[in-house]
């Protein structure tokens, strides 16, 4: 995963096949930040107001915005976008896709997730934070209970005095993931 910093926003990566669901809202908050967010708000629609050309040059700010945190690995789906509403619904429709065979690939890639050993703990709650996200995204929400159970499930048997003391001292056997 490539990052990288600036003075004039935090630490962001470029969008991949993979992390859509964390580059999303972080591209939104550069693109608030930098006030270059009206092409989005406004579906692509210039409001009334503004002249042509300065909706013309925002709109192309924004593309070349968003399409510098686009991984060289996805950028040729969308070199030949300028305008800014339509670039970002492509993205939208090509990584946030809604379909069963989406949502069972996500929910294998959950249940599938093991800690392994010696491997940063902050990673591995952060790849099954994602997935979580991404299910959310597809309006699949887990409840809180269940995605302690999953967590828990995930990490390995070295762990199980963790995972025994946890679920004994679950209030009235509820575990709680937030």
């Amino acid at each position: 995963m490539e990052e990288s910093s600036s003075s004039s926003s935090a630490t962001m990566l470029k969008l991949t096949a993979s992390n859509y669901s964390i580059w999303n809202p972080r591209m939104e908050d550069i693109l608030y930040c930098k006030d270059l967010y009206e092409p989005l708000q406004l579906l692509g629609q210039k409001p009334a107001g503004k002249s042509d050309d300065a909706w013309s040059i925002l709109n192309r700010k924004v593309v070349g915005q968003i399409r510098q945190w686009v991984d060289q690995s996805v950028f040729h789906h969308v070199s030949q976008e300028t305008d800014a509403y339509k670039l970002w619904t492509k993205l939208s429709s090509m990584y946030e896709r809604k379909t069963a065979q989406n949502k069972a690939s996500v929910i294998r890639r959950l249940v599938n997730l093991k800690y392994r050993d010696g491997r940063s703990v902050t990673e591995h709650l952060s790849d099954f934070q994602g997935l979580i996200n991404l299910l959310t995204n597809m309006k699949m929400v887990l409840d809180d209970e269940l995605q302690a159970l999953v967590l828990l499930s995930s990490l390995p048997d070295s762990w199980d005095t963790l995972v025994v003391s946890l679920s004994n001292s679950a209030p009235q056997g509820f575990l709680h993931w937030t």
